[in-house]
């Protein structure tokens, strides 16, 4: 791995960034053609504060791994280090990412293929210029819709498949199809659909939740509520919480969903000022699951 250095004005480092280049790279290797790691040197970093960066174990008696790394830096004052010096202006994380995958024999960096020294435009500062080539907007979940990714996990993509075809809010989809289970989140499943896995360890996707979220869909759907109204990821929520609380039966949910008037509040459970939180929909929940108990 080449030497490499920080300038002042570059960006911070985010260890999650590390985590996604890391888990990128490993699976489908460095693709120059999605971008060279830019690099500036020479008079280019006159003016600039320059440090030497050392990638290394965050704890001594683990090797250097992507869950065992911390970055440290040393400011050069060398005049002749300065001059040899090369900092990257864009691709930081992946340098890092590199680094580690090449000191655990996973990776080979070859700096001609995988490296641009680029020249700093003519009056323009190198902070300007930094910010200039890292504006670009990270993509989110919703830049993906439409993209065909298959997360690897049959269930979700069965999940992801509803939200495209019923063109529902994701957060109201994933509450309804991980009743029991840790919470789902679209930036997740995003990442998933890259190759990096940040699901929750212990969620468990099966069958069996499948065939509960279709049927309080499908409830829903066939509901009093407006599409509108029951679409939302805070009422999902609630009734996880209602469901986690109580323990009904699926047989039990569908029918207190089939009670709700087109307002959703229990007559017992007025609604609540401003905006609901997932907690009034679980006590909500609750009042017509005592209508049910009581028959």
């Amino acid at each position: 791995m080449i030497d490499f250095y920080f300038y002042e004005s570059n960006r911070d480092i985010v260890t999650e960034n590390v985590v996604k280049c890391y888990s990128m790279i490993r699976k489908y290797g460095f693709q120059p053609s999605m971008g060279k790691i830019k690099m500036v040197e020479g008079d280019d970093l006159k003016g600039e504060k320059l440090y030497k960066v050392s990638v290394i174990p965050k704890r001594n008696d683990k090797p250097l791994s992507i869950t065992n790394f911390m970055v440290e830096t040393e400011e050069v004052t060398d005049e002749q280090e300065r001059k040899k010096a090369k900092s990257p202006v864009d691709g930081q994380h992946r340098l890092i990412a590199m680094g580690i995958l090449e000191s655990e024999g996973k990776f080979t960096f070859d700096e001609s293929s995988m490296v641009e020294i680029v020249k700093l435009p003519e009056e323009m500062s190198l902070p300007l210029f930094t910010a200039s080539i890292n504006n670009g907007k990270p993509w989110n979940y919703k830049d993906f819709n439409g993209s065909g990714l298959s997360t690897g996990n049959a269930q979700i993509d069965y999940i992801e498949r509803i939200i495209g075809d019923y063109d529902l809010k994701p957060e109201f989809v994933y509450g309804l199809y991980t009743m029991g289970q840790p919470e789902l989140k679209a930036n997740v499943v995003k990442d998933l659909k890259v190759g990096i896995d940040r699901l929750p360890k212990n969620l468990r996707l099966s069958e069996d939740t499948q065939s509960m979220g279709d049927k309080l869909l499908q409830a829903f759907k066939a509901s009093k509520m407006s599409e509108k109204t029951f679409n939302n990821g805070r009422l999902a929520k609630g009734l996880k919480q209602f469901f986690k609380d109580k323990n009904p039966t699926i047989e039990q949910m569908v029918v207190i969903i089939e009670a709700m008037n087109k307002d959703v509040w229990h007559a017992n459970y007025p609604k609540p000022k401003g905006s609901p939180e997932a907690k009034n929909y679980a006590e909500n929940f609750a009042e017509y699951y005592e209508d049910i108990l009581s028959k």
